[in-house]
């Protein structure tokens, strides 16, 4: 739910909780308005008189967001170790990742080098 204090709050269906304190906090800020600036049908939307317009656009980009959270998490749910095991087809030598790994500053002494085999997708 809002907050009294943040003029970004949005309620559970995106809308502004106080959409003339959202308007207001756009208009405070110097780099948001920049931003509107470069889109004037964006900047009509949101800091014109319609605040019901703001509240719809506000509802749609809230839903797109939580629509590509939700396809998101479903592709990560489908990322089994079995489909990960199928896609990863390329095998790699272990000594060089571990070369590779120490190069960029991670240290593993032989005791800690337990990969034995290791494969990555196919980009090919």
């Amino acid at each position: 739910m809002a907050h009294a204090d943040d003029p970004y709050a949005l309620n559970a269906d995106g809308t502004a909780a106080d959409p003339l304190a959202f308007q207001a906090a756009l208009r405070a800020d110097a780099s948001k308005m920049a931003e509107l600036e470069a889109d004037p049908e964006l900047q009509g939307v949101l800091l014109g008189p319609d605040t019901a317009a703001m509240q719809a656009l506000l509802q749609q980009a809230f839903q797109a967001q939580m629509a590509k959270a939700k396809d998101m998490g479903r592709w990560m749910a489908e990322r089994t170790i079995d489909a990960q095991r199928a896609s990863a087809t390329v095998p790699r030598d272990t000594v060089q990742l571990y070369a590779q790994l120490a190069q960029s500053g991670l240290q593993y002494g032989p005791a800690f080098r337990l990969l034995r085999n290791v494969h990555v997708p196919d980009t090919n």
